[in-house]
């Protein structure tokens, strides 16, 4: 379910050039229209972590996917910046809807089991994204950008109610006990931030340049190193690679050193490489193209396995730290993070638009060594110490 997800949300980000095409907006005005997405995810956050257990995560699961892939479908179709704006509103809500079913899932699962299942689950997700980044390699050259992504939708969307009708015997199902749903208010809104401000605001300095490079990976490889397409596509993909990395292997990692040890060394050397080797490729572009390249994919692999288990990890912590349902926790956490995400991904848009895509990239290396001063909220023990 993680994978199939991974490659049906993510389908569109490797062929952003095309999509940029079809709106023939400027660089800072396709950042605000992708950042606009944080509108519907907020509206579906602020409902969904309670609203999983009044429907069941069985139900949940059937209407996000099916809205999600439908919507998707229909992106690739649009010309007009204002009808973009609008579906993207709808497809964020429904990501998010998707998005809690899942985690609340996976939550429960992980407590039954006693395994730290949601870093593997997140690599199966990488693993879908980096499926979709295959595909994008392969058709970009020669599928228009429509066909490509209704085909793949189409197919997506099929996979996943086949899955979801298989395993619906062992998802939560709906509560029996009467679950209060509050109104959508502003101090509502603002009383989310009160969560834990300390895993707030590591999570999301941790996965800003996830978000980032989701948008603009392929986009600053195509502009700024002069890479065709296809060959752009590339950056996005090493980004990928890295995710996968990090978070299938974090569960042996943590056998060897505490979960503070790999918090520091990922943040610091993550973003610390990427910025290095952003900055180098955009210095040597149009000097070497292939060495400029070469440095591109390179600065985006750091990111990837910097990045690559922070999402998970503060999840975890989260929970861990919390007496709230799952559900609740992860509707808590993303909403939170959605929200500082979107004024992140703003500013970002506009140092674009005022400087360029490379000197922007600056701000989510910066903020991902910054998660280094937050290593303590990790288990200062390795997985299997007596201690833990």
């Amino acid at each position: 379910m993680f994978g199939l997800f991974g490659i049906g949300l993510m389908a569109i980000s490797p062929r952003s050039p095309d999509l940029k095409h079809n709106l023939n907006v400027s660089n800072g005005m396709y950042g605000f229209l992708l950042s606009l997405g944080a509108i519907g995810s907020v509206i579906s956050l602020m409902v969904m972590g309670r609203l999983v257990h009044k429907v069941g995560v069985l139900r949940t699961l059937y209407i996000s996917a099916t809205v999600l892939y439908l919507v998707m479908a229909s992106m690739p179709h649009i010309h007009t910046p204002y009808v973009y704006a609008f579906v993207n509103i709808v497809a964020a809500v429904s990501f998010s809807a998707h998005n809690i079913a899942l985690h609340t899932q996976t939550l429960h699962r992980q407590e039954q089991s006693g395994e730290m299942l949601l870093p593997r689950m997140h690599g199966s997700w990488s693993i879908g994204v980096l499926v979709t980044v295959i595909v994008a390699l392969l058709v970009t050259s020669h599928v228009s950008f429509a066909i490509h992504i209704d085909v793949l939708m189409g197919i997506i969307w099929a996979l996943t109610m086949v899955l979801i009708h298989s395993i619906r015997g062992t998802l939560i199902v709906k509560s029996t006990e009467p679950v209060l749903m509050e109104k959508l208010t502003f101090s509502r809104l603002r009383n989310v931030f009160t969560f834990d401000k300390s895993i707030i605001l590591a999570f999301s300095l941790g996965t800003l340049i996830e978000f980032v490079s989701g948008d603009w990976a392929t986009l600053v490889t195509n502009q700024e190193i002069n890479a065709a397409k296809s060959i752009s596509i590339l950056s996005y993909f090493s980004l990928i690679v890295g995710m996968i990395g990090g978070r299938m292997f974090f569960i042996r990692l943590i056998r060897y050193r505490s979960e503070r040890f790999w918090i520091r060394l990922a943040a610091l050397a993550g973003g610390g490489g990427f910025i290095l080797f952003t900055q180098l490729s955009w210095f040597l572009a149009g000097k070497g193209s292939n060495l400029a390249l070469s440095f591109e994919v390179l600065a985006f692999l750091f990111a990837g396995v910097g990045t690559s288990f922070m999402s998970p990890l503060f999840t975890t912590i989260a929970n861990r730290r919390s007496s709230l349902k799952p559900s609740e926790v992860v509707s808590q956490l993303n909403l939170s993070n959605t929200i500082i995400i979107f004024f992140g991904k703003m500013v970002f848009a506009w140092i674009v638009q005022l400087t360029s895509i490379t000197i922007a990239l600056l701000l989510p290396g910066l903020l991902l060594m910054a998660v280094a001063r937050f290593a303590y909220l990790g288990n200062p023990h390795r997985l299997g110490s007596p201690k833990i």
